[in-house]
């Protein structure tokens, strides 16, 4: 319930949900940064960072950490953020 949006009788809006990956990818590039560094400083292969702003991998705990420590934002909105995408995939597999 937390998070409903409703319309102007009451019933709730669905708003589609982005993976975070999308952020990410948004992050890098307002800040000019070149993905291969960002895999590097990240500790994963330019393959699966393209995988994670696709939306075909997921942000884990531990990348959370590393994109905190690297762009100086909070692991806990990256998980956050992976958390809503999940539940929003799961209620539309369960709807």
């Amino acid at each position: 319930m937390g998070n409903q949006v409703l319309d102007h009788t009451g019933k709730e809006i669905e708003i589609e949900a982005f993976h975070p990956g999308e952020f990410l990818l948004e992050e890098i590039e307002e800040r000019g940064l070149l993905k291969k560094d960002v895999a590097q400083a990240l500790g994963i292969l330019p393959h699966h960072l393209s995988e994670i702003f696709a939306g075909k991998r997921n942000i884990s705990a531990k990348l959370a950490i590393k994109i905190e420590k690297f762009l100086g934002i909070s692991s806990h909105y990256w998980l956050g953020m992976q958390m809503e995408y999940d539940l929003y995939i799961a209620k539309k597999e369960f709807a």
